[in-house]
């Protein structure tokens, strides 16, 4: 998770989270500290441990959060973390 709040912080503009564990789920918000705008993701064990699909589902609630700012989307580059 560090390499994803690290992903976050780094897009312009930057986005603050949230986790939240509701029993065997996460609960991701993700913030737009610029403008009144959340969205979440409730995100199972078997999506977690699925990197790729993980950072999928990341970057389109980063693209949803960003077209109610009326920020440009997000490319695959931008939100997968280097390592």
């Amino acid at each position: 998770m560090d390499a994803l709040r690290n992903q976050l912080s780094a897009l312009d503009p930057p986005l603050k989270h949230e986790l939240e564990s509701q029993g065997n789920n996460l609960v991701i918000t993700l913030i737009d500290p610029a403008r009144p705008a959340k969205v979440t993701r409730t995100l199972n064990r078997c999506l977690i441990d699925n990197t790729p699909l993980l950072y999928e589902v990341i970057r389109d609630a980063v693209n949803e959060l960003r077209a109610i700012g009326c920020h440009p989307p997000i490319s695959e580059r931008e939100i997968f973390p280097d390592n």
